[in-house]
């Protein structure tokens, strides 16, 4: 956290940002959603949990659980190759560019696409987290992120990472 001083002299602190932007067709583990909610509350004030997919697709179980998460679903359903990565991209970048705050993005994805949507977060002075599947991780995008978890591994990731702040 952050600690500013106003110009009455009071003293508040600052919770940074977190915004999460899922790409549901490279991470389908809808199991994994509480965990990913622990990790941003973790880092700071949760101000999105966007998920992306064609909906149509996918069973009735993830797309409740995620409702009852409150995570907010992006039907993607235009047969364009990376259309999910388009229109991740261009949201999470709309908000990046509109937050002045300190802002941690998590973003679960891992294939070669987040590469690009990395580099324009980090020079909007964002923080970045790669959350992706093993065998679906780009070997770019773990040197690119400020940090990078495997989605199987990440209940442990979150004990390791509590036992250490």
């Amino acid at each position: 956290m952050d600690t500013d001083r106003t110009s009455n002299g009071l003293i508040y602190q600052q919770q940074a940002l977190v915004s999460i932007y899922w790409d549901y067709q490279n991470v389908p583990d809808y199991k994994r959603a509480k965990d990913l909610l622990f990790l941003a509350s973790g880092l700071g004030y949760v101000v999105n949990q966007k998920v992306y997919d064609n909906w149509k697709q996918r069973n009735k179980t993830a797309q409740e659980t995620l409702d009852y998460l409150n995570f907010q679903r992006f039907d993607v359903s235009l047969n364009i190759k990376n259309a999910v990565d388009f229109y991740l991209s261009m949201n999470c970048c709309s908000e990046a560019s509109m937050s002045s705050y300190p802002h941690t993005f998590i973003i679960v994805s891992g294939d070669g696409y987040g590469e690009i949507l990395t580099h324009d977060l980090h020079e909007k002075g964002k923080k970045v987290i790669i959350v992706a599947r093993k065998g679906n991780d780009s070997h770019n995008l773990k040197k690119l992120a400020d940090r990078f978890y495997l989605i199987d591994e990440l209940p442990k990731s979150i004990e390791t990472y509590k036992m250490t702040a």
